[in-house]
Parts: structure tokens; sequence; C-alpha cells
């Protein structure tokens, strides 16, 4: 018999909801394969349809690890003659992904010869030791970093930095520990925000260029897409800090200026690794804004084709120390081959339901809303994708979300870049639960922040993200596209 004191197990179950996942997919699917096709829709098109169906059910419960289930159209697709498998490959080679890849080739050489760290320290020491300049500077190195690092990384460079600083405050008062909570949030928030202001910065962002460009015909270039990701991000970043900083906070001591002091101090002078490669990031960078510039006198210069040249460098460059390069391929193997994948089967099932007719057949069953405003729907899209993505993978997501709101703006005729684009930032903006991303995970094993205070914190951020974003969308974009 159960003890009077104990309570039923009432936990939540991974297991039975992955198991629940697998049958309701497998079903999907299995009707479309089986049962003839709507009228108005052509059987490649109900097809596709029945695979969508399976590949957000395994991706929203990770029936399969997320990247594996990213491959399902290499196999459904061509099985079903609803597109040759060339066709769908050539998804997985596309420019976009190869433009992720040099991002990533370059955070790997910051982060193996530490650059990402003397950055970090040295806006740390530029804000000062007073704890809510202290909790900007953590905010603005991770959200800098994040810009061109990915943001599990950043965190998790951040995370014994912001612990450091941390030891010097050892008081259990009110204010030491609102001041704990927040500093580590503020670190975990801002990996999320800063990925918003670059296309490298966040794999929503390079989802969205790839299907506008695919499927709108909508070139989104490096410099375009951060005149609107960069204010977005700024604003973001500022409100988060204000709520963050609204209660009480310790006063800060000769102990923590010292122990910063020390920290920075303890850097030494920059190597020739991180000279060099401080280098080229700093001209790859440069290359991505000054492109649209030069297109007239080198019209083949592409974001990609930059940003695999610096990774071309990178390999070719030595180290300084005479025994090895800047970059090497043990370190680059460490690449996240994982989320290239699911570039490429978001943009594969974004390709098939374009080409086998089912945008357009949903774009006759979202006829109905055609009259709604705008700014409405814009709302709508920005508030389910934000709380959706708090139980879910962002990049998986946004390549389910993105034809289907292709097809929402075809009903509402207007261009697929009000609708796709507000969701793109959305992705980034989960900041309730620490499942919804990988920095809320890691700081939340940290084991100094609880859930409680995560949702807490996280529910009022979320709601300034959707009225942000929401503007942003309706004043930003049309300016700027």
């Amino acid at each position: 018999m159960r003890n009077k004191d104990e309570q039923p197990d009432n936990s939540f179950d991974p297991a039975r909801v992955k198991a629940l996942g697998a049958v309701v997919g497998i079903a999907a699917f299995a009707v479309t394969a089986i049962l003839p096709a709507p009228e108005g829709l052509s059987p490649a098109g109900w097809i596709t349809l029945g695979m969508a169906l399976l590949m957000a059910a395994w991706w929203s419960t990770e029936v399969l690890p997320i990247p594996a289930t990213a491959l399902l159209p290499v196999v459904i697709l061509p099985l079903f003659e609803v597109q040759p498998i060339k066709a769908v490959t050539g998804s997985y080679g596309h420019p976009i992904v190869f433009l992720f890849m040099g991002g990533f080739l370059l955070g790997i050489a910051m982060q193996r010869c530490n650059l990402h760290q003397r950055i970090a320290l040295l806006i740390l020491g530029w804000a000062g030791t007073q704890p809510r300049f202290q909790i900007a500077g953590f905010m603005l190195a991770t959200a800098f970093l994040s810009m061109w690092v990915s943001n599990t990384a950043t965190s998790i460079m951040m995370l014994p930095i912001a612990l450091s600083v941390l030891s010097y405050y050892s008081g259990d008062d009110l204010a030491h520990r609102h001041y704990r909570v927040v500093l580590l949030l503020g670190v975990a928030y801002a990996a999320s925000i800063g990925g918003m202001a670059t296309l490298i910065g966040t794999p929503p962002n390079a989802l969205l260029a790839a299907y506008l460009k695919d499927h709108a015909g909508i070139e989104i270039g490096f410099a375009q897409w951060m005149l609107v990701g960069l204010p977005v991000s700024a604003v973001m970043l500022l409100a988060c800090w204000w709520w963050l900083c609204r209660g009480p906070l310790p006063v800060a001591t000769a102990q923590v200026d010292a122990g910063l002091g020390d920290a920075i101090e303890g850097q030494g002078p920059m190597s020739s690794a991180e000279k060099r490669v401080l280098v080229v990031f700093a001209l790859t960078a440069l290359a991505w804004i000054v492109r649209p510039l030069l297109e007239e006198l080198v019209p083949g210069l592409s974001d990609t084709g930059i940003a695999i040249a610096a990774g071309v460098v990178l390999f070719m460059l030595p180290s300084g120390d005479g025994s090895t390069r800047l970059l090497d391929w043990p370190a680059a193997a460490a690449l996240p081959w994982g989320v290239l994948l699911l570039f490429g089967g978001g943009l594969a099932l974004a390709g098939a339901i374009a080409l086998s007719g089912l945008a357009e057949w949903i774009a006759g069953g979202l006829s109905s809303v055609s009259g709604a405003s705008i700014l409405l729907v814009t709302l709508l899209i920005v508030t389910v994708i934000i709380f959706l993505t708090e139980i879910s993978s962002n990049t998986a997501t946004t390549a389910a979300f993105l034809p289907l709101l292709g097809a929402l703006a075809m009903a509402q005729d207007i261009s697929p870049l009000l609708c796709a684009a507000p969701a793109a930032l959305a992705a980034s903006c989960a900041f309730m639960m620490p499942v919804a991303t990988p920095p809320n995970a890691v700081i939340y094993a940290s084991g100094h922040v609880q859930i409680g205070d995560m949702i807490k914190h996280g529910l009022v951020i979320n709601l300034i993200a959707i009225a942000l974003v929401t503007l942003a969308a309706r004043l930003l974009l049309p300016v700027v596209f």
C-alpha cells in the first residue's frame, strides 16, 4: 500500500510523450498514403501533407533525434514520386547551409584561441562593477558574441565567468538572491536575443532567408537583415535588462572590482592566433556589410562565398606558434552537423509543399481570413510561435511553419515576408522554460535558477517580445524591404 505521506507520481513521462508522437505521426502519414487525395489537391500534395504532419509530430516530441527526422524527405519524396532524389538532396546543399557552415567555422576558431573570452572580459571591464551595470555588461557581451557564435557555445562560455563574479557576492538576503538569478537569466536571454541580429546568429533567420529566396524571389542580404534584426535585438536587450534590474540589488565591493581586474589581467597580451582570427573575423563581417555595394564590380560575390572563403583562410593561416594552423579538421569536425541537416530537411519540406500544390491548397482553405487585419494576423503569428517554441525546437518550429505562413500570405494577398519574418524573429524569443532554448537549459543546469524564477521573469519578457516583434513587423520591415 502507498504510504499516506506519498503523493501519486504525476511526473512528466518523456517516453510516453515520444510514443504518442510516434503513433500520431505515423497515423497521419498512413491516412495520406492509403486514402485518396481530397478534391483540389494533387496526390503529390496529399503525400506531402502527410509527411509534413509526420515530421511536425516527430520534431515536437523528439521521437527521433531532430536531425534524423529532417532526413525523412530524402526517403519519402522520391519513394512516392513527389520529387526526384536529386532535387530533394539539393536542399541539403543549399547556399544557406554553407553560409551557416562558414559562420560555425569562424565561431570554432574564436573558441579555439579563446578570443571570445577576451572580448567578453573586455566588455565586462568597460561596464564596471556596479551590479546594475555589471548585468548590462554581461548581457551586452553575451549578445555580441551570440551574433557570430552559436547561442549554446556563448552561454556555456559565459556561465563560468558569471559564476566567478557571483562568488564575490556571498550574502543570502533578498538582494543577493535576486542578483544571482537575474545575472544568470540575463546571460541566457541575451544569448537568444543577440542571435536575432544577424543571419548567422540563429538558424531561424537563415531558414527564413533561404525560404524567401527559393519560393518568393526575395533575397535578404546580410547587411539588409541587420537593418531589421539589430534594432529589434538592441531594443529587446534593453527592455530585458530593464525588467531584470527592477528588483533589489546588492552593493558592489572592492573584492568584486579586484576579482574582475585579476581575470582581465590574467588574459595576458593577445596571442598571434587571437590577432589573426580577429583580423579574419573583422574582414569577414566587413565584407558581409559592404557586399551590396560591390555587386556591380563582383557580381558573383555572395554572403555564402564570403563565409566559406573565411573558413578556408582559417585552415590556411598558421596560428603563430610554429606548429598548428588557426583551424584544423579535428577542430572543425566539432561542427554542429545536426543543425545543418535540419536546415536541409526544413528546406526540402518547404520545397515539396510549394511544388506539389499543397501551399495553394492551404491558401484556399485560409481564404476565410483574407479580410482580417494584417496587424492582427501578425500578432497571432508571433504569439503562437513564441509560446510553441517554449516546448519545441525553434529551428524545427520555423522549418515547419514557414511554408504554412507562405500560404497564409497568399490568402491575405501580401508579401510572404510580412508573415514569415515575424515568425523567424519570434522563434528566438522563448524565455519561460528550461527546454525552450539551449541557453535556458545551460543556465538552469547551474542550479542557481529555479523554474519558477524563469517562468516569472520569462513570461513578462515573452509579452514584451510579442509587442516588439509585432510592431517591428508593421513599422520596420516595410521600410527596409
